[in-house]
């Protein structure tokens, strides 16, 4: 590869041998260490590749050899300058985007953050701008390990980071603590706390790991009532209370409750149909500028669609500019009025995703009340729900003032 470069640099032109004796004429080229490549015996005469060095070099030996060569190609930066050598605007050209390429190589254009879970990228690149760690800044800016430092400083969970350059990509990746949560979890767990209603309903199992209850199966509950107490009482041998105890109430309490349902939507609704009208806009990003290169079509309702193409000349080479397109559609609104059958196929898909959305809470459905009735110009779904859920929620403890020791 390096070598095909050098000879593309250099130049180097394909000729055809003749002569009296072609074999003589080769063997000459060897003597006088003439690199001769490609060399093909077509018959009646070689072809072969030379470089334009050795080409003029090959006179003395033609001669002695009385062979003729005849040049049938010509490769190489020379012969492509030469082709080009009147073009003074394409040279300068030439020499401007090389200029420009290397200007743009001395700047970070990508900033890209791996391994992050917990926080996400934009939390990372919003403190990174807060140290003046941005896209755009001279790589001759930037200070990996003072990177790295600042990124464990800022985010203990954050326990291996590593920064490195790549082209004109800032490659930083992290490795988390992902123990660390559960621990705080738990920390926040010793503060006192009560349990109390989430919602209303009847009482269908309890079970206390810490607290005292404040209710048993079969109660009907309100919603905010307290379930289980964070505050237990000390009595002394009288049976008062002499003091309090707090813990953080723990405990499963799961209810019977019920859930209203009520949707409704009128059969007349609006359709989009597409008239197979369409154009192209296209636009380019330089830097934070946006120009455009075509107007908005003149249509009266259409839909648009963007799609972007980042401009990069390698897989960490990412230059600042983005070209972009724009599809514009046109399309007309019809009035239409759905079927009896499509009308209560949406209202069962409507009910279904609420539904869902129960039992992605924790909620089990036990029973479903609702019917569905179309009537000339609405659909209606209305009932009731019975469910059986989980309905503890937390709360901090009230503190109580300790009882005087003349009292106790």
């Amino acid at each position: 590869m390096l070598t095909s470069f050098f000879r593309y640099l250099y130049g180097y032109v394909r000729v055809r041998l003749t002569g009296y004796s072609p074999e003589r004429f080769l063997n000459l080229c060897k003597a006088h260490e003439i690199e001769i490549w490609d060399l093909q015996n077509n018959g009646g005469y070689y072809e072969m590749n030379l470089s334009i060095r050795d080409f003029r070099r090959l006179r003395p030996l033609r001669r002695k050899a009385r062979a003729h060569l005849l040049v049938t190609e010509r490769h190489g930066l020379p012969f492509f300058l030469h082709q080009y050598r009147n073009r003074k605007m394409f040279a300068v050209g030439i020499l401007l985007c090389i200029a420009f390429l290397y200007v743009m190589s001395l700047f970070i254009w990508n900033i890209h953050i791996e391994g992050n879970y917990s926080r996400t990228t934009n939390v990372i690149l919003d403190y990174l701008e807060s140290e003046h760690i941005v896209h755009g800044m001279r790589k001759s800016q930037v200070d990996c390990k003072e990177i790295q430092s600042m990124i464990r400083i800022q985010f203990p969970d954050i326990i291996w980071v590593s920064a490195e350059i790549r082209g004109t990509r800032l490659l930083i990746r992290i490795r988390e603590n992902m123990d660390s949560l559960p621990i705080e979890a738990e920390t926040e767990e010793e503060e006192p706390r009560d349990i109390v209603a989430s919602r209303e309903g009847i009482i269908t199992s309890v079970l206390v790991r810490k607290g005292i209850s404040q209710i048993q199966v079969g109660d009907e509950v309100e919603s905010g009532q307290l379930l289980i107490s964070g505050c237990i009482d000390i009595l002394n041998d009288n049976g008062e209370v002499a003091n309090y105890q707090y813990t953080a109430a723990d405990a499963d309490i799961y209810a019977s409750t019920s859930y209203t349902y009520y949707d409704e939507f009128v059969l007349s609704h609006e359709v989009r149909h597409p008239t197979g009208k369409k154009r192209h806009g296209f636009y380019a990003k330089i830097g934070g500028k946006t120009i455009s290169l075509k107007l908005r079509p003149s249509f009266e309702t259409y839909s648009s669609l963007n799609t972007e193409y980042p401009l990069k000349l390698t897989e960490n080479f990412y230059l600042p500019l983005t070209f972009g397109s724009t599809l514009y559609e046109e399309y007309e609104i019809y009035t239409e009025t759905y079927s009896e059958e499509e009308a209560k196929s949406l209202a069962e898909a409507n009910l279904d995703e609420f539904l869902e959305n129960l039992i992605e809470k924790g909620v089990q459905i036990i029973e479903n009340n609702v019917k569905i009735e179309v009537s000339a110009n609405t659909c209606t779904a209305y009932g009731t729900i019975s469910a059986v859920e989980e309905i503890g929620s937390y709360q901090p403890t009230e503190l109580l003032e300790a009882v005087p020791e003349e009292e106790k």
